[in-house]
């Protein structure tokens, strides 16, 4: 505030003041003096504790001004993490999503898409989705660790495993690969590994020392590691397979299809099992129904699903057949 806004705030005389009673100059006797200091004593006796009680307030409610209050972040409160095993996954899985946050009401589903399968697995193991889908032998495994199975996709006709090679790679017949190199994601779980691993053993390759395994960190690698000539042949899941090549057909330029594996029983959908009941069962419904609509259709044709029935524990129990049969001969 400058000199003259001060100023402007208060009377000014233009004229020296003169009162217009007379001033008594004879001093107070002393009983008025006593008197006044008294009254200037009691005012101050009785005010003091106003004053201290007005200043305790103002102090508490700056207290409350100036003290930060903190509340739990609520932004992810509604909030589903869908996990998947790669990035390429999400791009067909990304239809699913919509479909399913079109109809559901306060909540929506997020998907997680991890850099490699081992990244996915670790997630898994330390219950960071809240739901997923994943092959019936780490879905039992899964089911120890807060989740349950309460679908899958019905196509068990379509989940086996494919061997590929290169045009130029002369396999003719599976014990063409001898000697060759066979880019794979390693794993003892994983059945899009273990389904062609054992095709090749029962039509007489030895797989455990005939061939040289270029480890990869997914079935959409292993197309690619062939491709570009660092392996001779791949294997992956049939359905990874037809999604690639139907989204990268150059691929066919250089590589050919040569063998399936029977199928075996498809993927699960898994759930938390701390998930409220009633979400839980709106995305059963869900889920259940997608065929029986045109927009359900079309996010299942991305996948290459026809649809998602009811299953659990039980469903997958031949699953462990399978893989005592591998584990027997397969090192």
């Amino acid at each position: 505030m400058t000199k003259r806004s001060r100023e402007s705030n208060f009377p000014y005389f233009s004229e020296p003041f003169v009162p217009s009673e007379k001033v008594s100059l004879t001093p107070p006797s002393s009983t008025a003096v006593s008197m006044k200091v008294s009254k200037i004593i009691r005012f101050f006796f009785y005010s003091l504790p106003i004053a201290l009680s007005l200043f305790a307030c103002n102090d508490k409610s700056s207290e409350k001004i100036y003290q930060p209050t903190f509340s739990p972040d609520s932004t992810e409160k509604n909030t589903l993490l869908f996990g998947l095993p790669s990035f390429s996954y999400s791009e067909t899985a990304a239809p699913l999503i919509k479909y399913l946050n079109s109809h559901l009401s306060g909540i929506q589903i997020k998907m997680k898409a991890c850099a490699s399968y081992s990244d996915y697995l670790d997630q898994l193991d330390r219950n960071q989705f809240d739901l997923t889908l994943i092959n019936g032998l780490q879905a039992l495994d899964a089911v120890t660790k807060g989740y349950s199975i309460f679908g899958k996709v019905i196509d068990d006709d379509q989940y086996s495993g494919v061997i590929f090679a290169r045009k130029d790679a002369g396999a003719e017949k599976v014990t063409d690969l001898k000697g060759k190199r066979v880019a794979l994601v390693p794993s003892h779980t994983i059945p899009g590994t273990m389904m062609p691993l054992y095709y090749l053993f029962q039509n007489g390759l030895d797989v455990n020392h005939g061939i040289t395994m270029v480890n990869v960190s997914s079935f959409e690698s292993a197309i690619i590691t062939t491709y570009v000539g660092k392996s001779e042949a791949g294997i992956c899941l049939k359905r990874s397979w037809n999604v690639y090549i139907k989204n990268h057909p150059e691929i066919l330029s250089r590589l050919d299809l040569k063998w399936e594996s029977a199928p075996l029983i498809n993927n699960a959908l898994l759930v938390k099992t701390t998930m409220d009941s009633a979400l839980r069962s709106q995305l059963t419904e869900l889920f259940f129904s997608m065929q029986n609509s045109e927009d359900g259709r079309k996010a299942l044709d991305h996948l290459e699903f026809s649809g998602f029935v009811k299953a659990n524990n039980d469903t997958y129990k031949p699953m462990m057949d399978f893989k005592r049969k591998y584990d027997a001969v397969i090192h």
